[in-house]
């Protein structure tokens, strides 16, 4: 996200994309009036989705490639640019729940006391996609420590691990489905979960760099087509589908690789767009959930819009994409940039 000085356009592209997608999820209605529209999100969710591990996968792409930094230098340098946006945002989402709209009349201090317990209990008022930032603060926390050991394995001991680590979620996911509890076996497994996607991310670009698009292409496509079959065939059965299944992991690789191998459009226009879409992607994400359902979602339902489907989608996603890199970049640029150079004057005195 905001990790590598040296930014590659096919990665601000990607990211540019993906925040759209997220975006996207969740301007998706969770009902379906027809079959047509039950279609059309049962087909689309899957790629959107596959955007959020995405996400993981670039950050764990720089994040782990690089094994020589001092280790308090990059705890310091995630604060600023990852705790400081964090905490801001979600202080926006406290004072407008609980402030704005809140009955309480209790005093400031009380609200800061309150809004600091529910940054750290996860329980910010009405943001439930901040769970990402919780993943992300966990992985960065172990960051500096997996890079040396990542980087200390041969290829042969990457490929071995990437397996292991595959295989396990794939038996934690699908054999509680088939009636077979392995949770008490599994459950201390470390090597599990969102960390999948953040290893996959360096582990496929170093091991595959430079081999041709169709076998990753085959395999989302082959995630796809299962997903697919699930939903249509086996809702029943569709443990993960939205998350850490193969399957998901497949179409998130599949279309990380195809940008790895072609995403480098040099088109001056687009690149400007895209970078200036990437540097503020972080925040825009942070943000959007409020704008979607307090501005874009209230506007949408005044317009004659509201009755079409597809159309209210593509509205929503828009006018919230635009509402969130407005706020992300008048907040990135004053406030934020305010706390981040008070932390950083306050570390060069201390230095000193």
């Amino acid at each position: 996200m905001l990790e590598s000085k040296r930014r590659e356009v096919k990665y601000d592209h990607l990211r540019s994309l993906a925040v759209v997608a997220i975006i996207m999820v969740h301007a998706i209605p969770a009902e379906s009036t027809s079959t047509g529209q039950w279609v059309f999100s049962a087909a689309l969710l899957p790629v959107l989705l596959s955007f959020v591990g995405i996400y993981f996968m670039l950050s764990g792409l720089f994040l782990l490639s690089s094994h020589t930094e001092d280790i308090l230098r990059f705890y310091k340098k995630r604060i600023q640019m990852i705790l400081v946006p964090f905490a801001c945002y979600s202080g926006i989402y406290y004072w407008y729940y609980k402030v704005y709209l809140g009955q309480d009349t209790v005093g400031f201090f009380v609200h800061i006391g309150r809004w600091l317990k529910a940054l750290m209990t996860g329980t910010i008022p009405m943001a439930p996609h901040l769970w990402f930032m919780y993943v992300i603060l966990a992985l960065y926390l172990c960051t500096p420590f997996l890079a040396r050991m990542f980087h200390a394995m041969s290829d042969g001991e990457l490929k071995l691990f990437l397996v292991l680590i595959l295989v396990v979620q794939s038996i934690l996911l699908y054999l509680p489905e088939l009636g077979f509890s392995v949770e008490e076996s599994l459950q201390y497994m470390i090597f599990k979960g969102w960390f999948i996607y953040f290893v996959l991310g360096y582990g496929v670009k170093r091991l595959y760099h430079g081999r041709p698009y169709l076998m990753f292409g085959i395999l989302g496509l082959t995630g796809f087509l299962i997903t697919m079959l699930q939903k249509c065939f086996t809702p029943y059965f569709a443990p993960g589908i939205h998350d850490l299944a193969p399957t998901m992991i497949a179409i998130s690789l599949s279309i990380f690789w195809l940008f790895e191998i072609s995403g480098d459009c040099k088109n001056k226009v687009l690149c400007k767009i895209t970078g200036f879409i990437s540097r503020f992607s972080f925040s825009v994400y942070l943000i959007h959930y409020l704008i979607l359902g307090e501005v874009a979602g209230k506007i949408t339902e005044r317009l004659f819009l509201r009755h079409y489907y597809v159309p209210r989608i593509l509205f929503e996603t828009a006018l919230t994409f635009i509402l969130s890199l407005a706020v992300a970049w008048i907040l990135d640029g004053t406030v934020i940039h305010f706390i981040i150079w008070g932390l950083r004057k306050l570390d060069k005195t201390n230095r000193k």
